[in-house]
């Protein structure tokens, strides 16, 4: 039974399968949504003048701090798909802004943080629109069944999903003996924060300076004016992010409810608003780990199972972007045995 099979094509898993395919290993990816990325996700939104804005109301941006993140950031910029956004993001505290020059690069493709998956993802087999039900062990490797009743065999079966959506696959496993027993129970320990999400593309552009703004606020985090990471001409428009807290008192609450709360927080932070021509809200369940796993990946050289993500920590800065690139990278490394 040849062949490696990911469930998850979010960074972390476009990250390993990149590098097994290298390696000179098949790879297929499956994933239940209708594009790649995960998390580093860009909304279009098209404007009835013919206009398009972009905004990343997922992962905020990425880091480089490793040589290998680092050169892929790189070679971004000098392909055309990535830029660098800014050197630090100031804070908002009480009505003042401070703060924000830490000298170090954030990177924000300039067509929206989903380019850096699609990047990824060129030239691997993605079958995008599959939710995995069960994982089943067979002779020679593993079978993964599917909400359509399909059924996806592979030799080296690898998941790059939330721990929470994977842990229910793996407790109906068999996996005493081996090196995966006790995991089951370790991911299904991972914690996560939540997240409301706002975009709201504007009429015109605020009376600031700042990029984005770390919030001081029991409601908004983050605001990001998200035409600045855009080329020239491209509409005003912010991102906001709700506190976990916020986030996870009102996870039930639907788009339309939350909007007008979001807004009128982003007015007690900026002051008035200019006019909107559009506005959206996404809700995400598992954004941020709050008690990740210890160490870089799993990997089960005799069972041929394994995961990654960005709830390990493959280093000691805490859950991002980079952590999901490190993680998959990792994993690749372990699955090859380099």
């Amino acid at each position: 039974m040849p062949g490696v099979l990911m469930v998850g094509a979010g960074l972390g898993g476009l990250a390993a399968a990149r590098d097994l395919g290298a390696a000179g290993q098949h790879v297929t990816l499956l994933d239940k949504v209708r594009g790649v990325s995960g998390r580093a996700a860009t909304r279009r939104v098209a404007l009835p003048d013919g206009r398009e804005a972009r905004l990343d109301h997922g992962a905020r941006f990425f880091t480089a701090r490793h040589d290998r993140t680092r050169a892929l950031a790189e070679a971004g910029v000098r392909e055309g798909w990535n830029a660098e956004w800014t050197r630090g993001i100031p804070r908002g505290e009480a009505g003042q802004i401070s703060g924000g020059g830490d000298g170090h690069p954030r990177y924000a493709p300039p067509q929206g943080l989903s380019t850096l998956g699609r990047t990824l993802a060129r030239g691997l087999e993605v079958t995008t629109g599959v939710t995995v039900t069960s994982l089943e062990r067979r002779p020679g490797g593993w079978r993964v069944h599917t909400r359509d009743g399909a059924t996806w065999d592979a030799g080296t079966l690898l998941l790059n999903l939330p721990a929470p959506q994977l842990a229910p696959l793996l407790a109906d496993l068999d996996l005493r003996g081996s090196d995966s027993e006790g995991t089951a129970e370790r991911v299904a320990a991972v914690e996560y924060a939540p997240c409301w999400a706002a975009g709201i593309v504007l009429e015109h552009d605020l009376d600031v300076t700042w990029p984005a703004l770390r919030a001081d606020h029991p409601i908004l985090e983050w605001l990001a004016r998200e035409h600045t990471k855009r080329p020239a001409g491209h509409p005003p428009a912010l991102t906001l992010h709700a506190t976990p807290d916020w986030s996870r008192a009102n996870l039930d609450r639907t788009p339309d409810e939350v909007i007008p709360d979001l807004l009128r927080a982003a007015t007690e932070i900026t002051g008035d608003l200019p006019p909107t021509l559009h506005t959206f809200a996404h809700r995400w369940r598992y954004a941020i780990p709050t008690r990740p796993a210890p160490g870089p990946c799993h990997w089960d050289p005799e069972l041929r199972l394994g995961w990654c993500g960005d709830w390990f920590t493959p280093d000691e800065h805490g859950p991002r972007v980079e952590t999901a690139l490190l993680s998959g990278w990792t994993l690749a490394r372990r699955v090859t045995g380099t």
